[in-house]
């Protein structure tokens, strides 16, 4: 076994986009940055072997979007020029929600439409042009090293089985949901993170089209409409003007594998909008099957010997439901949280001290949100099992009252999107003023 030692390094596990990101602030605070990955260098605009989501439809949050901007300064207009869809998220999307569709109006808050694979081939050609950011592939990372409590390195084998340990002074978890952190620091002695998981039985089923047509031109979601319906659908234009149409359902026994299936599930759902879409287009792909069994997160925070400078972040952190897109906005906003933390020691992460507590700590409050946010809406489904929030039946009863001031308020709507786009609290939609209104606009409703 062969030790290589520099000096101020940062490994990341993972080449995903949390730990993209990841690489891209250490890369402003380590003399050397080394993405290790497992799946070899991705030459074409394909999603990566060992993410099988990559095939299904992918959004940026409004404020990801922003964190993206921040971290790549100019890559939004890049993405854009290359391709990318941008869209307004109330007048260019109709969203039927709860039995009802949204009132439609300029909203203000414009995002991007694109594939994850052009997305991640945008931010890895950003990575390429920085110095010190280095990409080992094709080599798996079998432990992390630990010494007196902190986190100094990994142990690497290659493809050819040569196996090596490469130390430095900061350690990012970005492996994803698969993550091996929490075996390691049992094998370690370190404990078994805390870690609260909520089953949904949640499937994806996608394919690409071209030269769609659905409803006003733009982006189309049809949301379940729990308890009584399971199954959604959503349909959104991505780059190469082709259409990106992805059906989901929670428990549900026969998921859609083929041509036919595909095309009749969309004749069961609550409105036939993607039906009509669809039903006479030309597929360019074939049907992409993908199944999200829970939402989980790991309360790394709460160790009491959690080695410092080892971070995790990203899936591995925590995950959640894809059907709210919050998965890569979380890991921007995670990466934020990191550079605002390592700007506080001065350019120094060699040294950890508390470093790993105190990220971990941000990282679960950027969590707490869209966490809440997603159980609401999950726990809405009969085969959904878990711990619940508390004040979980009042919060479902009143989001409903929200989701219907929707179709007809664009105030109370605007707020509702600031909200789901992490760009607000949830505590803003609960103000006096904002209650007269969505109490005004059911009311309203009931007499129509």
């Amino acid at each position: 076994m062969s030790k290589t030692v520099t000096k101020n390094k940062a490994i990341i596990i993972g080449g995903s986009i949390a730990g993209k990101l990841a690489a891209r602030v250490l890369s402003d605070f380590a003399e050397e940055v080394i993405i290790v990955e497992k799946d070899p260098k991705c030459e074409q605009r394909l999603p990566r072997t060992s993410v099988p989501q990559g095939f299904h439809g992918h959004a940026l949050l409004k404020s990801g979007e922003e964190a993206l901007e921040e971290l790549f300064p100019g890559i939004v207009d890049e993405l854009i020029a290359d391709g990318a869809v941008p869209s307004d998220f109330a007048s260019e999307l109709s969203w039927y929600h709860h039995g009802s569709w949204k009132v439609q109006f300029k909203s203000g808050v414009s995002i991007i439409q694109q594939s994850r694979p052009f997305l991640e081939e945008h931010i890895q050609r950003r990575l390429e042009l920085i110095p010190n950011i280095f990409f080992q592939y094709e080599t798996k990372v079998k432990g992390v090293v630990v010494k007196e409590n902190r986190a100094i390195g990994v142990t690497l084998t290659t493809k050819n089985g040569n196996i090596s340990d490469l130390f430095a002074d900061i350690v990012v978890d970005a492996s994803g949901a698969g993550s091996a952190t929490p075996r390691w620091l049992k094998e370690l002695g370190l404990g078994v993170p805390p870690k609260t998981e909520v089953k949904v039985d949640l499937f994806y089923s996608s394919r690409k089209y071209c030269s769609l047509s659905p409803k006003n031109g733009g982006s189309l979601l049809i949301y379940p409409n729990p308890p009584i319906q399971n199954l959604g659908g959503a349909i959104s234009k991505i780059e190469n003007n082709e259409w990106m149409v992805t059906l989901l359902g929670y428990g549900v026994k026969h998921p859609p594998f083929n041509d036919e299936q595909f095309i009749n599930y969309t004749k069961q759902l609550d409105d036939q909008g993607i039906f009509e879409t669809i039903k006479d287009a030309d597929p360019v792909t074939p049907v992409s099957f993908y199944r999200f069994p829970s939402l989980s997160r790991y309360h790394y925070e709460n160790m009491k010997h959690f080695p410092d400078g080892l971070i995790v972040i990203g899936d591995a952190f925590s995950r959640i439901n894809p059907v709210f897109a919050q998965g890569m906005s979380i890991a921007a906003l995670e990466a934020l949280a990191l550079k605002k933390e390592l700007s506080k020691r001065e350019g120094n992460p060699g040294n950890p001290k508390h470093l790993s507590k105190k990220i971990h700590r941000r990282f679960s409050r950027i969590t707490d949100i869209p966490w809440l946010i997603a159980l609401s809406e999950d726990f809405r489904f009969k085969t959904t099992s878990g711990k619940k929030p508390f004040g979980l039946p009042f919060l479902q009863w009143y989001v409903k009252k929200v989701v219907k001031a929707c179709s007809r308020n664009t105030e109370v709507y605007g707020q509702f999107i600031h909200v789901l786009h992490l760009k607000a609290h949830p505590i803003t939609l609960f103000s006096p003023k904002m209650m007269l209104k969505i109490f005004a606009s059911v009311k309203k409703s009931n007499y129509i």
